[in-house]
């Protein structure tokens, strides 16, 4: 660094040193510079007649001024001193060329004689050097929000050593001067996360400065600017839960933990839960801490999505729930499911109540019967999974008849063939069964060493291999429990021989036939068979598909019109293997249009429409005459028309009562209908479903108490 140069004298009197006079004269200069000096002999420092000696620093004579102004200069002085003034005035004036760094010190007078000191005169020559660069250092680290203390060092090289000048500071923060007052110290407020260069200028005696290097200010800081990778995580149960990173602007560096409220669960930046479990959801939150401070930041949701968890209660009882008859049944289903699951409560495959995006289902109803009895479920679906769960309901009820099977109560067999008897019940508590053969006036067990009685449930049945004559007759099945009994009638019979259907017809109507016949013989209670045959014009003999309904004594079936001028119909009575011999009957195809209902009879039928009918009237009251007395010879008791008029009303159903009767049922309601509506096929829907109240009345004429004996 050039040092900049200047010619300046000061002349400055000071007080008192315990080594020199109490006058004396100080000069500051430069190097280089030529500097007047002028002081004054105090009075009577000069003895009479002697010399004036100027002597240096190092006790070297610099120059000599005789009583007679007689000037003369030793070495190095010799020829950098110019004297100006007069010994006669006591005035000391010279001039001092080109003054280095070693012309600093203190000079001393002597009157004749260098060692004879003239008190109160002499000089300080100050010479000033370039201060050492400065150096700025921190007495603590700077943390924002905080002040931080700074001290500015430099050292003087101005001689002497001893030369009581100061230091001049100077501060600045990003080259832009500080207008508060420096000093070798200064305390700032740190307020910026970005580091400041400060530089310091030290000036002394307002000569020569220097300026320090920039100390760039890395402030310390607590965390800030906190963030977390994601903020809400949704995960299958059992699969691995997405890693979450949190970030924190810090320093020193900030040490991580995530929390599940209070409870740490994770250390470390990363959130790495592994697999998932449904009590890991919740709301996490990352804190990033150092020895400045703490910061939270905000919470990841996570959300664990699993599969349903279903309890279903009957009357507020899982596992099995019994009701008394009549009693209000109320179903309920409480499903633990992440999300929300769709929950329906079934009876079979019949469901009773559905809602979506719940958690609780239910069905309810005011008047339990035998028929509510069985096996309730729940069935609970979310994205996750399907579960079920199941609570059996029973209904406490006496025995009586379970229309929803049929009821096979006359059975006809060959000698040596086998025989199966079966009664399905309804009832709760279990019943138990008793089955008797009639034998005469009188009634007894079974014979267990021809029979065999199994017992499942509410079914029960007698079986044996080999039917003999001696097996034919009437057989009951009495069944009880504690609340009453039921009692049930057979026939088994000796099966005759399969019976030609009779009075086979063909009616034609636009658009299609009518296939039209009497069973022939008791074909009607044996659950005979039929299958029909065609054959159209030069083709071979075919089975028809068709449904055969029953339309009182008559079997009907309904096909649709084929092309051709005639077409032919024959008809089999079937039972198991057996086959009767068939008859035919035959159609011809309408050429015109006949008004709908309109019936045409086939050639094939008779000679002509009036004979057709004649004879066709003629044998249907043969056949009523000879099927009413039929039934006559069957000794068909009182008990059994009863029975049959029951069964013949309900048991045509196809589907049980239970299924229509809790589809009428509103979920949620305490209402009941109270009706067997049976669902039935097309060929035997019932004009109307019997009423409840019908039904009972007729299973007490049934069925008698318990305390009863017949």
């Amino acid at each position: 660094m050039e040092i900049p140069r200047c010619r300046m004298w000061i002349i400055v009197l000071i007080s008192c040193c315990a080594k020199y006079a109490a006058s004396q004269t100080t000069v500051v200069a430069f190097p280089g510079d030529n500097s007047t000096i002028s002081f004054i002999i105090p009075q009577g420092g000069l003895g009479t007649g002697s010399s004036f000696y100027f002597v240096t620093p190092n006790s070297l004579v610099a120059f000599i001024v005789t009583a007679s102004d007689t000037f003369v200069a030793t070495d190095p002085y010799k020829n950098r001193v110019v004297f100006e003034g007069s010994y006669s005035s006591r005035n000391m004036t010279f001039v001092l060329r080109n003054i280095t760094r070693s012309d600093a010190g203190y000079y001393t007078c002597g009157g004749g004689g260098g060692a004879n000191l003239i008190q109160g005169c002499g000089l300080k020559l100050i010479v000033i050097g370039e201060p050492t660069k400065p150096v700025i250092s921190l007495q603590s680290t700077p943390v924002v929000g905080r002040n931080v203390t700074l001290t500015c060092s430099s050292t003087s090289t101005t001689l002497p050593v001893h030369h009581g000048l100061t230091f001049t500071y100077t501060w600045k923060i990003d080259g832009r001067n500080l207008t508060s007052p420096g000093g070798t110290s200064i305390t700032l407020p740190v307020e910026s996360y970005n580091p400041p260069g400060v530089t310091c200028h030290v000036t002394e005696n307002e000569g020569l400065g220097r300026d320090s290097d920039v100390r760039v200010l890395t402030p310390d800081y607590p965390p800030y600017n906190i963030s977390i990778s994601a903020t809400s995580v949704q995960v299958k149960e059992t699969d691995d839960v997405p890693q979450v990173t949190c970030v924190g602007t810090c320093r020193p560096t900030c040490s991580y933990s995530w929390k599940q409220g209070s409870q740490i669960v994770v250390t470390g930046q990363v959130l790495d839960l592994g697999a998932a479990n449904r009590t890991m959801a919740g709301s996490y939150v990352c804190t990033a801490d150092n020895i400045y401070g703490t910061l939270e930041s905000r919470a990841m949701e996570l959300d664990v999505q699993y599969s349903p968890a279903a309890v279903v209660m009957a009357n507020g009882l899982s596992g099995t729930a019994e009701v008394d008859e009549r009693g209000s049944v109320v179903l309920s289903c409480a499903v633990d499911s992440n999300p929300l699951s769709s929950i329906s409560i079934m009876n079979g495959t019949v469901r009773l109540n559905h809602v979506t995006e719940a958690a609780t289902a239910s069905f309810n109803w005011t008047e339990a019967d035998c028929l509510d009895s069985g096996v309730y479920t729940c069935v609970a679906r979310n994205i996750a999974g399907q579960t079920t769960a199941s609570v059996t309901v029973n209904a406490k009820c006496s025995p009586r008849l379970n229309f929803q099977y049929p009821a096979q109560r006359d059975v006809y067999v060959d000698i040596g063939q086998p025989v199966r008897l079966q009664a399905h019940i309804l009832a709760f508590p279990r019943p138990t069964f008793t089955w008797l053969k009639q034998n005469g006036g009188s009634e007894e067990p079974v014979d267990v060493s021809k029979w065999r009685q199994y017992d499942e449930a509410m079914t029960s049945y007698i079986v044996t291999d080999i039917a003999e004559e001696n097996d034919y007759g009437v057989y009951h099945v009495n069944v009880r429990n504690p609340l009453g009994r039921f009692r049930m009638q057979f026939q088994l019979g000796k099966k005759a021989p399969l019976s030609v259907p009779e009075n086979f017809q063909c009616q034609n109507k636009v658009g299609g036939y009518i296939l039209q016949w009497t069973p022939g013989g008791d074909a009607e209670t044996r659950g005979v068979g039929f299958l029909v045959e065609q054959r159209l014009p030069q083709a071979n003999w075919t089975t028809v598909s068709a449904r055969v309904v029953s339309d009182g004594m008559l079997r009907q079936i309904h096909l649709p019109q084929y092309g051709g001028s005639t077409v032919f119909f024959r008809l089999y009575a079937t039972e198991d293997t057996a086959v009767t011999s068939p008859v035919t009957a035959s159609c011809t195809t309408f050429t015109a249009v006949v008004p709908s209902g309109e019936l045409s009879f086939g050639a094939g039928v008779g000679v002509g429409f009036a004979v057709a009918v004649v004879a066709v009237a003629v044998s249907l009251a043969v056949v009523c005459i000879c099927r009413k007395r039929r039934r006559s010879m069957r000794n068909d008791s009182p008990r059994k028309k009863e029975e049959e008029s029951v069964y013949h009303e309900v048991a045509a159903s196809t589907a049980t009562v239970q299924h229509s009767r809790q589809q009428d049922r509103q979920p949620g309601e305490g209402t009941s209908r109270n009706t067997y509506e049976a669902l039935t096929s097309d060929r035997d829907t019932p004009v109307e479903a019997p009423p409840y109240e019908q039904l009972e009345k007729q299973y007490v004429n049934m069925a008698v108490s318990a305390d009863d004996e017949t």
